[in-house]
């Protein structure tokens, strides 16, 4: 689906230096330059956003971290499949019943590093950070917040290089033609109205200009072609959905607004992720040839609308409560670690990257 990156995977462990640490996050990175710089068609992007989708507990970088390795070792001959199904640490899998094969190498992630940091915040609602003997002004309230301190690479493992105990089976949509997963598009109204958006239907794209679908920032109000199969209405909402997660006026004050056609690749993309992890089969829709929108820096706009498209998506999809797939998150993993955690002196596993993302301590890794 996406184009392999350049180099092989790598076995780094604890130990090296700092300089060290750095060269292998700077090499990661210029992994994922190398991937983004490879989609040069809307077909290789849909590819890209079909992985987006059946990783979707992943960060953008992180997910073309992972499939580019995995590639490599398609290639190798270290893997059975071209793509993984799912990820996670050495020790989850280890809680899971399964062991990593010999010879196989871990995948490189960037995983986050975060420290505390007091933030001042003053009647205004001004803030900054205090220095560690620096002392708040009279009218400054503090408080405590982890922020971002650059990043380390951690090593994760795909189920395709593992043995052992199966895996339970996941949640896997069936849905027949037309028709939309069970209570997703109530859902999909209530996160819109969470936003403070009204949702109405329409007889048919006449009253909306042509469209399946149209967002509105004042009123805020998305609108729904009302005579179009289940399907084609729940995709069309959730694209509404995108463009109101990522495009709303009041997001770009004092910034530049980006061009009618990147929002738009941008809610379709977020729509694609979202109907895929729902099991609605959405091929057909094509999307616009990348770099026509991306312009000459292309690799630079695909990764920044990537990361957006990726944080939106997933918090659709976190949000749903219909059935969907793992998004990546290996079977029985949080079933595993808890019974794991409850067994006296049993080594604790540490966190799995998706475990620090989805708590909220990842950011936009």
């Amino acid at each position: 689906m996406v184009s392999p990156m350049s180099g092989t995977p790598d076995m780094a462990r604890d130990g090296h230096s700092r300089e060290d640490a750095a060269e292998r996050v700077a090499s990661a990175q210029a992994r994922i330059e190398t991937a983004v710089a490879a989609i040069q068609s809307g077909t290789e992007w849909r590819n890209y956003l079909k992985l987006q989708s059946s990783l979707h507990a992943y960060s953008a970088n992180n997910v073309w971290l992972i499939c580019g390795q995995h590639a490599v070792a398609f290639e190798q001959g270290l893997v059975g499949t071209p793509w993984p199904t799912y990820v996670a640490g050495f020790n989850t899998w280890k809680a899971l019943g399964r062991s990593v094969a010999k010879g196989q190498h871990g995948y490189q992630i960037l995983a986050p590093n975060r420290r505390a940091a007091r933030i001042a915040t003053d009647a205004a609602g001004h803030s900054r950070t205090l220095g560690a003997d620096e002392t708040p002004a009279a009218d400054e309230s503090v408080e405590t917040r982890r922020v971002l301190k650059g990043f380390r690479i951690e090593h994760v493992f795909a189920a395709e290089q593992t043995s052992g105990d199966p895996l339970p089976e996941p949640p896997i949509p069936k849905l027949l033609d037309g028709r939309a997963p069970d209570g997703l598009w109530d859902n999909i109204i209530g996160q819109v109205s969470d936003h403070g958006y009204a949702v109405h239907l329409v007889p048919s794209a006449d009253a909306i200009g042509g469209a399946n679908g149209r967002t509105t920032w004042d009123p805020p109000l998305v609108e729904v072609r009302s005579d179009m199969d289940e399907a084609a209405r729940t995709k069309t909402l959730i694209h509404e959905l995108g463009h109101v997660l990522l495009h709303d006026p009041t997001e770009f004050e004092g910034k530049i607004h980006p061009a009618r056609g990147l929002k738009e690749v941008e809610a379709e993309s977020v729509a694609f992720i979202v109907a895929d992890a729902h099991g609605m089969v959405t091929d057909d829709y094509s999307f616009p040839y990348v770099t026509a929108w991306a312009g000459k820096d292309g690799a630079k706009a695909v990764r920044a609308t990537a990361t957006r498209v990726a944080s939106a998506a997933h918090s659709i999809i976190e949000a749903s409560t219909a059935t969907h797939g793992t998004g990546g998150r290996a079977p029985g993993v949080e079933a595993a670690l808890q019974s794991r955690r409850a067994t006296p002196r049993a080594e604790t596993p540490a966190p799995d990257l998706w475990q620090l993302e989805t708590q909220g301590v990842g950011g936009a890794v």
